[in-house]
């Protein structure tokens, strides 16, 4: 059988195969032009006409049946492929609370930085470096989790500061916290403006400006940690499937408070067709692919928000 990846841009060589269509019409004609003009014998044109016949059936039908064979293929994979997923997702995927934090926490602690995904590896189908957040970075957890610059008001509440060790040296450690400047600005937020516009608009509410800023520490404050793995097993991704856990751990007792267990289908199947240069990275990109494609359904930051919810006691939304 073909790769999936190859079988799955088959119809977007349809170009090519109409002007090889028009390339066979224009041999035919030049045949029939030469059999019916020519002063040859019916025999000598009857052999011609018998060659443009087998010409026919074999040049013409069977690279058109291939290709039709070459698509069923590749729609019963896809079929397979989702079917298999559907049921790892019934089997064990979800968000798992096992012992709730009651105290709301100020900080949490990354305990294991991911190196930024690059685009071979976004490729790869055996790329082990959890595909469930393929889009996901060091600097957008930090953000997400500590906030941007200027602290604007938030749908939820995030931590005072981040705690990691350095990437390429684990005996290094950082504390990223937002800091005052000094400045006294006007709050603005994101709303309409009219006319269906969006942009920022000022509050009337003074506040304190912050900027996100990294300090060297010795040890590590924080009482809970999280980190992740990637789960997936051959057979997973033989179908482009990838597993995907993510664990809040107590950090005194070592113990597993809570976890999200999450399967990714990559739709295109590795194909790069349409600019789809890194499949894992594109799989999640546009429409509902967010809940189509992952289970629990991964939109946009679910996992920074639910270590914030968890870890401040509050509802998962």
């Amino acid at each position: 059988m073909h790769k999936i990846g190859d079988l799955l841009q088959i119809v977007y060589f349809s170009g090519y195969w109409n002007l090889l269509v028009v390339l066979n019409w224009v041999l035919v004609g030049l045949i029939f032009f030469i059999a019916l003009r020519k002063k040859w014998s019916w025999k000598v044109r009857g052999t011609c006409l018998g060659l443009i016949a087998a010409y026919f059936t074999f040049g013409m039908f069977i690279p058109v049946h291939n290709v039709k064979t070459e698509k069923d293929e590749r729609r019963a994979y896809a079929q397979e492929a989702y079917d298999y997923f559907h049921k790892k997702c019934a089997e064990d995927s979800g968000r798992f609370i096992y012992k709730p934090v009651e105290t709301p926490q100020d900080s949490v602690y990354m305990m294991k930085p991911r190196k930024a995904a690059t685009g071979k590896e976004l490729q790869d189908q055996f790329w082990m470096g959890d595909p469930y957040r393929a889009g996901a970075s060091n600097d957008g957890d930090i953000v997400g989790l500590v906030g941007e610059d200027l602290k604007y008001e938030g749908s939820f509440q995030k931590f005072l500061f981040i705690e990691m060790p350095d990437i390429n040296d684990i005996t290094k450690l950082w504390r990223y916290s937002r800091k005052p400047t000094g400045r006294i600005i006007d709050e603005e937020v994101w709303g309409s403006l009219g006319r269906g516009s969006i942009g920022r608009s000022k509050t009337g509410r003074k506040i304190h400006e912050t900027r996100l800023e990294r300090d060297s520490i010795d040890a590590v404050q924080s009482r809970y940690g999280f980190t992740w793995n990637d789960l997936s097993s051959r057979e997973d991704r033989n179908y482009w499937v990838a597993k995907s856990r993510l664990q809040i751990v107590d950090l005194k007792t070592n113990e597993v408070v809570a976890e999200r267990i999450g399967y990714v289908i990559e739709e295109g199947f590795g194909s790069k067709a349409n600019q789809r240069g890194r499949p894992w990275s594109a799989t999640g990109a546009g429409g509902d692919s967010w809940k189509r494609n992952y289970c629990p359904p991964n939109k946009g930051r679910s996992d920074i928000v639910w270590i914030l919810s968890v870890l401040h006691n509050t509802p998962f939304e």
